[in-house]
């Protein structure tokens, strides 16, 4: 699937290039993670079905990696790079797909503890055509202690 990359990520892909200010706190830091099994298949404790990214913020560049594998682990990505920048308590992340180099665009935001990851925008599919590239849409990510 060509097609011109939008306005949006043409916007964020920018603003990874032109980072400029540094914030005192690195808030994005972290092993984020989030269970994606359902109640039943979390009471028979099924393997799997989480999504996770593990972040590092230096100033208000973000890099780290993304993985995510569903439920019974019948199929993963074992993980794909990420960077981004962040704006105070919203980043814009660029991931991609370690399962079959899709890249997608979204943004994540910080609220009450916990990260909202959400894809705006499918950059690149992956290959081959029509395969999951295991990225999570959306969600409330949890950070891990460690």
């Amino acid at each position: 699937m060509n097609r011109l990359i939008s306005p949006v990520a043409t916007l964020a892909l920018g603003l990874l290039g032109h980072v400029g200010f540094s914030v005192a706190a690195e808030p994005f830091t972290g092993t984020w993670t989030i269970d994606l099994r359902t109640p039943a298949e979390r009471q028979r404790s099924v393997e799997c079905g989480t999504a996770e990214f593990v972040l590092t913020q230096t100033g208000d560049a973000i890099s780290g990696t993304h993985s995510m594998a569903v439920a019974g682990c019948g199929r993963l990505n074992e993980g794909g790079p990420v960077r981004g920048v962040a704006v105070g308590k919203t980043a814009v992340l660029v991931v991609t797909s370690g399962r079959n180099g899709a890249i997608a665009l979204g943004t994540a935001k910080l609220s009450k503890g916990k990260l909202q990851w959400r894809q705006v925008e499918e950059i690149k599919a992956g290959s081959p055509e029509g395969d999951s590239p295991l990225i999570l849409g959306n969600g409330w990510l949890a950070r891990a202690v460690q």
